[in-house]
């Protein structure tokens, strides 16, 4: 049994973005089933009533810190992340894996009935 291709890349990636006809190399490092589901952790809250909400922002941040290892700005944290306009900050979402590809039912956030 062969088990190519089950580890994450540990290796870095160069991709190019342009934005307004400027074209940016940056080094990625994808994230592997667990960092992803770490990033997801942190991002949901659970409040006291049951209900549950789901941090877009932070799922984003989080995400690009980790994925983005070089870039000609500097260091991808989130004080960088939070001073970038809407268009820039579009591209860079580009980058990070969607937080619920599997999820098929908008249900998965209704709350169980309790037992």
């Amino acid at each position: 049994m062969e088990l190519d291709g089950i580890f994450a890349k540990s290796n870095i990636e160069v991709v190019e973005v342009e934005f307004k006809g400027v074209k940016i190399s940056i080094e990625i490092c994808p994230l592997s089933w667990s960092k992803k589901n770490q990033i997801l952790g942190r991002c949901f809250t659970y409040a006291t009533d049951g209900s549950i909400s789901f941090n877009y922002d932070r799922y984003m941040k989080e995400a690009l810190s980790e994925l983005i290892t070089k870039a000609p700005w500097g260091e991808t944290n989130h004080i960088f992340l939070n001073k970038i306009n809407a268009e820039f900050g579009a591209i860079l979402e580009k980058l990070v894996p969607k937080a619920f590809d599997e999820v098929k039912n908008m249900d998965f956030f209704e709350q169980r009935p309790k037992e």
